[in-house]
């Protein structure tokens, strides 16, 4: 992923202008600064959420469509009324493969996820590390390439950040590129390849 010559506006006033990004298979990048300096905007715009006054993102060569290569995740990922194997179930039903291999997926997801157990719980009645993982393994079903994680570990407990690390770590071992924010300094900073900085409307790169 790509991204040149960004610039987000609100009315007259700049919020930042980034020159050129650079976000590759297989990294994970800590994105960082301070309330308002515009990381969610970033990240939304990155996924193809929000569009920019200027510039563009590319994706080999292509500008980015929202829902194609890239998954943008909030702190407080929505929840489907239904349960947790209804939740990932939505995400396949779109899918033309047989009904045997979308169990397969299915079953993969809710193992790949530690949900085994709460399969057949409703989503909305998880733990936040639990819900975290679900809209993870949601996304997964997916496929993207790139993922945009805003702030996974808040409001965690120890055990929901362990696991969201984990999670993390394996998306990385399968290439995936990750730029995510995070206030908290610990396990998944940790992990990080880089960090970035928002500040004073601009981004600075290690």
């Amino acid at each position: 992923m790509v991204a040149e010559n960004l610039e987000k506006r609100f009315g007259r006033t700049r919020l930042w202008h980034i020159d050129r990004l650079e976000l590759k298979a297989g990294e994970t990048v800590h994105l960082r600064g301070e309330n308002g300096s515009g990381k969610t905007t970033l990240l939304k715009i990155l996924a193809g959420l929000q569009s920019p006054e200027n510039g563009s993102v590319l994706i080999n060569n292509a500008r980015v469509k929202l829902g194609e290569k890239v998954c943008y995740l909030h702190q407080q990922p929505y929840m489907f009324d239904r349960s947790v194997k209804g939740n990932l179930a939505l995400v396949l039903s779109a899918r033309r493969e047989s009904a045997k291999v979308k169990q397969q997926q299915l079953e993969d997801a809710l193992h790949w996820s530690g949900l085994e157990k709460q399969a057949d719980q409703l989503a909305r009645t998880l733990s936040g590390g639990e819900r975290q993982a679900l809209a993870m393994a949601r996304a997964r079903l997916c496929q993207p390439s790139f993922w945009l994680l805003d702030e996974p570990t808040a409001s965690l407990d120890e055990k929901g950040v362990t696991k969201c690390v984990e999670l993390v770590k394996t998306l990385r071992e399968s290439g995936a590129a990750i730029l995510l924010t995070t206030h908290q300094q610990g396990e998944l900073t940790q992990i990080c390849d880089h960090t970035w900085w928002m500040k004073d409307g601009r981004l600075v790169t290690d």
